[in-house]
């Protein structure tokens, strides 16, 4: 029973669902502090959007490595590329007719497309530089993933219920989404270097990116912090999600190597996963 989960878990993993269940929990997370009410419709699209994009980047990244690739996740994509890569164009042309059916307005299928047009750009952009702009990947990924995540509920916001606090949550959230960043490519630099991929720790090397993590934590801590501290109480669920799901990230980075690769990863997984909690309260 116990290999069954953590076989379920590893294909889950390798097929980004789990990337997709975080964000399809991070735009909860801010559609609940907007007090907007989104339909299952938006998550739905969101979910075809996010997959589409990861798995197309695992895909050229399965493809650019010579030979058999070291790292489960790009021989995954190696073995079963026509697959997948059938599969994405089927996510491709169905989030597209999904969009113009149930969005109700062009103005949001005009923002959405407009994002993904510019989340594609930055991708061909970033491959086509190389290795002269690989130690931003990992920024503007998770740039992209937090305005992806506001984008449909800041344009059904309605001022006159919903106050500003939840701008606070904005710079947290793209904190998170680095720190979990580079935190995997921190913890998969061997497999990169070995199958000559491009990363930040590719670039910068071990020990600054090691540098930049702690950089991050005390950032985190910090302002985890503030929050607490300058925020009405009513916004302390918001914060306490958010510090937990910050804490996971610092233990998973102070215990590793100790804790094996895909505890680690079962860890962070989770970690994207507590804004559900909101659909209790």
């Amino acid at each position: 029973m116990k290999l069954n989960y953590l076989v379920f878990f590893e294909k889950f993993n390798l097929l980004s669902l789990d990337v997709v269940t975080g964000a399809c929990a991070g735009m909860c997370f801010f559609a609940d502090l907007m007090k907007v009410n989104l339909s299952w419709k938006i998550y739905l699209l969101l979910a075809l959007a996010v997959w589409s994009i990861y798995t197309f980047d695992h895909l050229l990244d399965a493809r650019k490595v010579k030979g058999k690739a070291l790292s489960h996740r790009h021989r995954f994509h190696q073995d079963h590329f026509t697959l997948l890569l059938g599969l994405l164009f089927l996510a491709v042309i169905s989030g597209f007719v999904l969009a113009l059916w149930f969005l109700p307005s062009l103005r949001m299928f005009g923002s959405g497309l407009g994002l993904a047009f510019l989340i594609v750009l930055s991708m061909a952009i970033l491959r086509i530089a190389g290795k002269k702009t690989a130690a931003v990947k990992e920024f503007s990924t998770a740039l992209f993933y937090v305005a992806g995540l506001v984008l449909i509920p800041l344009l059904n916001i309605d001022l006159s219920f919903s106050s500003n606090y939840w701008m606070f949550f904005l710079g947290a959230y793209f904190l998170l989404a680095w720190y979990n960043l580079v935190f995997l490519s921190y913890s998969d630099s061997e497999q990169d270097f070995a199958e000559g991929q491009e990363s930040i720790v590719t670039v910068l090397g071990i020990e600054k990116t090691r540098k930049l993590l702690w950089s991050l934590t005390i950032i985190g801590l910090f302002y985890l912090v503030v929050l607490f501290l300058i925020l009405p109480s009513f916004y302390h669920v918001y914060t306490l999600i958010w510090g937990l799901m910050l804490l996971m990230h610092i233990l998973s980075f102070v215990e590793f190597p100790g804790t094996n690769n895909l505890k680690t990863r079962k860890r962070l997984e989770l970690a994207f996963t507590l804004p559900l909690l909101l659909l209790f309260f």
